[in-house]
């Protein structure tokens, strides 16, 4: 059967096939598309040259050692912070030493006063001072004997270097998935309490405990440990700008605690609410007060209130917020209707605070007392905890319900710490779990 020429505006029958585009053409439009394929074809090429010839004038040995500069960065900074620690463990251990040769010295003075007291009453000298006299000499001797022998325990465990601390190329982003969340790995044993501070500066781990602030390590080890005279804590977070924990309190009080050795710092300026809760971004600090409102400070050069929101931009009446967290560009709050057993997550724009989405989480029974926390994932997604039912509900970025879990214990508070690390507190443990991707 016939067919008309290809060309949209032509009208003739066609007469030959273009295998190329597999088209029918008349012989007139034949030279025009050979021609027009010809001159793509014949661009393709040239553009095939140029970049031929640019990849031939790229300089591989300058780009990599310009690149290079930034791991040369990176290794002079890590052995900076590696040779800080290795000075600051040697003048631990010259105090511990210079401490127990003081105290083997006050030991000898009291060997001398008692044999003193002993000799001046030679006449009721009792056999029985004797022998205990020759046994303390004994067990000093044997204190001196061991360190004179160099036999004081000194725990050194092996360096371990995370190799996603360095990624070459292009970063491949990982998701969370309640799915795999197996049995915690690591415990550490609180004892019960209503504390339920956590937070992390993806070094360090910080809890609140007896009165006490501890920082761990990723192997759950206590790093150090400080005790904490400044009123009952309500919440504290990490602040990268400022690289410090900030820790409010119930007497209104803000702190600057080092992530380092938790050195404690009083901050001034911003103690006129009752604070209930607290978040950082980069550049700012969010303080929810006991009204529903939201305070959001500038962290440098000093404190300084920049923004304020109240209800019902925050929350509507016989609302109330139940936490906040941030993550990126975002803040995301909790906010808890009790007479109607609801709670959304709500997530907004750190920006304009304009509202990116809202979710309704169905939790049969919901309890004032007990936490409900939040906590951002990667790719801006969120897990949203509730400790009365102990239920896990992972939030993904477009608002929506990924996932839910039941907890084996009510959970307190999580967070991510690092990359793979969910930490979870509750009551009575703090149990890290590896996360898969």
């Amino acid at each position: 059967m016939s067919q008309l020429c290809a060309n949209a505006t032509c009208k003739q029958i066609s007469h030959v096939l273009c295998y190329c585009c597999n088209k029918n053409f008349c012989l007139d439009h034949l030279l025009t598309h050979n021609t027009l394929n010809n001159y793509k074809s014949n661009s393709l090429i040239d553009q095939i040259n140029r970049l031929h010839k640019q990849l031939k004038r790229l300089n591989i040995d300058k780009i990599v050692d310009e690149s290079r500069l930034k791991l040369d960065k990176w290794r002079d900074n890590s052995l900076k912070k590696v040779h800080h620690f290795y000075d600051t463990k040697c003048e631990e251990l010259d105090r511990y030493y210079t401490g127990k040769v003081r105290q083997q010295q006050k030991e000898i003075e009291q060997l001398y006063k008692k044999l003193n007291e002993l000799n001046q009453k030679q006449d009721t000298i009792d056999e029985n001072n004797i022998n205990e006299l020759q046994t303390n000499i004994l067990h000093l001797k044997h204190k001196i004997d061991k360190i004179e022998q160099k036999i004081i325990p000194i725990n050194i465990r092996a360096l371990t270097i995370d190799n996603d601390l360095i990624i070459i190329g292009e970063m491949k982003i990982k998701g969370f998935d309640l799915t795999t969340l197996s049995l915690p790995y690591q415990t550490f044993n609180i004892s019960e309490n209503f504390e339920l501070g956590l937070a992390s500066n993806n070094q360090y781990l910080l809890i609140d405990q007896n009165s006490d602030l501890i920082l761990f390590d990723k192997d759950l080890t206590i790093i150090q440990q400080s005790t904490w005279d400044y009123g009952v804590i309500h919440d504290f977070c990490w602040s990268s700008g400022l690289v410090s924990f900030i820790v409010i309190t119930e007497q209104s009080k803000a702190f600057l605690v080092s992530g380092n050795n938790l050195s404690i710092n009083s901050i001034e300026g911003i103690d006129n609410h009752l604070w209930i809760s607290c978040t950082c971004s980069n550049s700012f600090l969010y303080l929810t007060t006991l009204s529903n409102s939201i305070v959001e400070f500038s962290l440098l050069p000093s404190f300084s209130c920049m923004r304020r929101w109240d209800p019902p931009t925050t929350c509507k009446e016989n609302e109330f917020i139940k936490d906040i967290n941030c993550n990126d560009d975002k803040i995301a709050l909790i906010i808890v209707h009790f007479s109607d057993k609801i709670i959304h997550l709500i997530v907004r724009s750190l920006t304009t605070f304009d509202q990116l989405f809202s979710i309704r989480l169905d939790i049969k029974h919901l309890s004032y007392q007990l936490p409900i926390r939040c906590c951002p994932l990667k790719n801006n997604e969120w897990l949203v905890i509730e400790a009365n039912t102990s239920q896990f509900f992972h939030i993904g970025k477009d608002g929506k319900l990924k996932r839910t879990l039941t907890y084996d214990q009510p959970p307190y508070n999580a967070l991510l710490f690092g990359s793979n690390i969910l930490v979870i507190r509750t009551d009575s443990t703090i149990n890290f779990h590896e996360v898969l991707h």
